[in-house]
């Protein structure tokens, strides 16, 4: 039975290998595999461990660079529980946020806090010709999320100086505030400006996974060719260059007074 000893002792070895090797697992070795699953975000100059480590280079698909990168991960996540602390700081401004997984399919963040380049977060979702400019501010003090799906959310954004550079020319939007809340599956969603833009913004959304709703008005304070065209994009003006909103899809939910 000499064998099966050395087989016993060989497969002890092998098993506390493994687990020294999951303690202290390099963020070289883990993070560029877990990273294929975050599209548009590539990480560089990884050190540390998947527990505790650091990205000294962040940037988007595109190549714009967001700054470096700082996590603490809980090693429960071997069992499936996520529970992860963010930290982004750079030239693109800064992140932060608390991650964790509740369930199969579900997650929370909370403490989400941070501060943007208007450019860098709007990456490819705006139409080409179009780069945003200014900078976003937002808190989201919790959001509870159920297949990517927010459940429960309460966030408040704020574009501060925004503006928008078209083909036509460059479009001062001022301020533009966006508070978004949900519950029971549902998210409504209100948009406004601060008066002090060439446009004035006020809409209103309410969606839900079986479909959206957006009402509102864009009524334009100057007379700018640039800015027309910009409003054109959301529909047919009227006589006084300003459009109304009003689109749904699916099984859209009803706004909310």
């Amino acid at each position: 039975m000499k064998w099966f000893r050395w087989f016993a002792l060989v497969v002890v070895l092998l098993v506390a290998a493994a687990g020294v090797f999951y303690w202290f697992m390099p963020a070289g070795v883990a993070v560029p595999l877990l990273a294929r699953r975050v599209h548009g975000v590539a990480l560089h100059d990884l050190s540390g461990t998947l527990w505790d480590g650091r990205a000294g280079r962040v940037a988007t698909a595109d190549g714009r660079e967001l700054g470096s990168l700082t996590w603490r991960l809980d090693r429960a996540a071997i069992l499936g529980r996520v529970d992860l602390d963010l930290h982004l700081d750079g030239r693109a401004g800064r992140f932060d946020g608390h991650l964790e997984r509740t369930g199969p399919d579900a997650m929370t963040w909370s403490g989400v806090d941070f501060r943007l380049d208007a450019a860098a977060l709007a990456g490819p979702m705006m139409p080409a010709g179009m780069v945003p400019a200014g900078v976003v501010e937002g808190r989201i003090p919790r959001a509870e999320l159920q297949g990517n799906w927010p459940v429960a959310l309460d966030a408040d954004v704020a574009w501060r100086k925004a503006s928008i550079r078209t083909p036509e020319g460059d479009v001062t939007l001022g301020g533009i505030a966006l508070k978004t809340g949900a519950s029971g599956g549902v998210m409504h969603a209100t948009l406004v400006d601060d008066g002090q833009g060439s446009l004035a913004v006020n809409a209103s959304l309410a969606a839900s996974p079986l479909g959206w709703r957006v009402e509102g008005r864009l009524v334009p304070r100057v007379d700018d060719s640039a800015l027309a065209h910009l409003v054109a994009r959301f529909g047919p003006p009227g006589r006084d260059g300003s459009v109304n909103l009003q689109r749904k899809a699916g099984l859209a939910p009803r706004i909310e007074p």
